[in-house]
């Protein structure tokens, strides 16, 4: 893999830093369950349920998230100013994650459930933009495989998509639609490991046959 630039192991660091700052504001932005006795817990913390929802949601968006980024960025050699504009696009809307949680977990109905996808489909919109202008402009190492850009770049754009698609639906079902929203995330994932599969199964034979004619 050919080695990154100065300049570009610099962004990587400081996106790494915003977003593990971004999961330490999650959990301090949990409330504390209002119980003196062991024997009134739970029911003090089914108080604040949909709080800690939020929580467990977006902790999930931003690892699953930054998983997505880490693993793109292990395959780009090189960077450029557009580059580094549209990462910073991506670390706001990594950053918007806390405040949009805090709208999901607080505000009543639909009202947060729209808050929190419009942030959402924002941060998949930059990431889906990043991987396009990457790859257009050849910033890919070229042993980069194809399968797994392209499974980033439909990830990104499948998460956009899908919380853009939400928003309606939430002023038409409420919080209801957030149960789409894991649904969705697992049948990305079994897309992306069929896709995987399918490009290691194909590139076994032609190893394969590489080897027999020497």
């Amino acid at each position: 893999m050919t080695k990154k630039s100065h300049g570009l192991e610099r962004m990587l660091f400081f996106s790494d830093a915003v977003i593990a700052i971004m999961l330490t504001l999650l959990a301090l932005e949990l409330p504390l369950p209002d119980a003196h006795d062991p024997a009134h817990l739970a029911e003090a913390l089914a108080a604040h349920g949909s709080q800690y929802l939020a929580f467990l949601v977006s902790f999930c968006v931003i690892a699953t998230a930054w998983i997505a980024h880490h693993l793109f960025f292990t395959h780009v050699s090189r960077g450029d100013q557009a580059l580094i504009t549209l990462n910073v696009l991506v670390l706001l809307g990594y950053v918007l994650i806390p405040w949009a949680s805090k709208a999901l977990g607080e505000v009543p109905g639909g009202a947060g459930v729209v808050v929190y996808a419009a942030a959402m489909a924002f941060l998949g919109g930059t990431m889906s933009l990043m991987v396009r202008h990457v790859v257009r402009a050849g910033l890919l190492d070229p042993q980069a495989p194809p399968a797994v850009i392209t499974g980033i770049r439909a990830w990104s754009t499948a998460t956009m998509a899908m919380f853009a698609l939400s928003i309606p639906g939430a002023l038409v079902v409420g919080r209801g639609v957030m149960f789409v929203w894991p649904v969705g995330y697992l049948g990305l994932r079994l897309v992306a490991e069929y896709q995987l599969r399918r490009h290691r199964a194909g590139a076994v034979p032609a190893s394969s046959t590489k080897e027999s004619t020497m």
